[in-house]
């Protein structure tokens, strides 16, 4: 497991829409390792193993995080904006911040007015301060539709757990791509298409994009989900997950019931721990996408167990993150052709 390619995943910006940037070193980075890269108007990279191959298994993992977007320049240089994705705007006041211009990185602070308690603090009352004197001189170093984000980065915490910032889902994301890179040390022989996918915390069009492009016979979605081991969360809202407890298999009306048995027995087998929860309707990941796209696609959602998702710094286990990767390679060198994913056959 590459941890420095990791840590360049959650360093780098990725606010939704603004996807490209982290694209361009995904696609330098994986191009050794595949035996095609494609992209897409959208912004999507397609890192593939065996693109011949008649039988195809999409992996897909969003790489857009939440964030800011300015939106406006005040007369007296102040900054505001709107949000990209699903930000908690009680989180941002007196935080540092990071506005990514044409002119390269911008500082400065978030900040709501005065008299606002900060549990009543919407996206509206937020502005950011960069230290200009007026607009004009604002518009030296920001423009209107510059992405912003939270001025944290990625650390070692105790016992092998990692805190930073949209690890939801830059950290799907690595697992996917590190995935792909063991099935092929494997001997993987199915097509393998490894799809980081654009704009899932605003419009999830990358998804839709890529199940329509691949049309695979198969689809893992990997994504977060949340851990209920810690204050305020409760297990009886989806089940009982915890860090360190291993890749968690999500119970849905989307997901492939064939597919979630299999992603059981490798587990099994590789003697790796894994977890369930259960959510029924929309799991408000790419699988709400992909599992329509074409004629329809046999899909299963995988997700990292994660603490504090949305906020300034989230925490995941690395013994997951790896866990995860192993289930997922196992899975690609087991499925095939042969594999048969209707549910109305025994």
């Amino acid at each position: 497991m590459n941890q420095d390619f990791l840590h360049t995943l959650l360093d780098s910006m990725s606010v939704s829409g603004h996807e490209i940037p982290l694209q361009k070193q995904i696609i330098s980075h994986m191009t050794p390792f595949c035996h095609r890269i494609r992209t897409d108007y959208t912004g999507n990279v397609f890192c593939i193993l065996n693109p011949q191959a008649s039988f195809k298994v999409m992996l897909a993992a969003h790489i857009d995080e939440i964030g800011l977007i300015v939106t406006h320049i005040q007369e007296d240089g102040l900054l505001r904006a709107g949000r990209a994705g699903g930000i908690r705007p009680f989180q941002y006041p007196g935080h540092q911040v990071v506005i990514h211009s044409r002119g390269g990185k911008v500082f400065g602070v978030a900040a709501a007015p005065r008299e606002t308690p900060k549990e009543e603090v919407k996206v509206g009352d937020l502005y950011i301060d960069i230290g200009a004197k007026d607009a004009a001189d604002a518009r030296k170093y920001v423009q209107e539709g510059d992405p912003i984000h939270l001025n944290t980065y990625s650390q070692r915490l105790c016992n092998g757990f990692l805190s930073a910032r949209g690890i939801d889902n830059r950290g799907g994301a690595f697992i996917i791509l590190e995935a792909l890179k063991q099935a092929n040390a494997m001997g993987c022989q199915i097509g393998v298409w490894a799809v980081t996918t654009t704009g899932e915390e605003t419009t999830m069009r990358g998804a839709y994009w890529a199940g329509s492009a691949v049309a695979p016979n198969a689809a893992i979605v990997v994504d977060v989900t949340y851990a209920s081991d810690y204050p305020g969360a409760d297990p009886k809202d989806a089940g009982r997950v915890k860090l360190g407890g291993g890749p968690v298999l999500c119970n849905s009306s989307i997901g492939n019931r064939k597919l979630n048995s299999l992603l059981e027995a490798c587990a099994r087998e590789g003697d790796i721990p894994f977890q369930t929860e259960t959510y029924m309707g929309r799991t408000h990941t790419d699988a709400d996408q992909i599992h329509f796209t074409g004629t329809g696609v046999p899909t299963a959602l995988v997700s990292l167990p994660l603490r504090y998702m949305h906020a300034p710094s989230e925490v995941c286990s690395l013994e997951d993150v790896e866990n995860t990767i192993s289930l997922l390679a196992r899975f690609l060198c087991r499925i095939g052709p042969d594999t048969s994913l209707d549910p109305f056959q025994d």
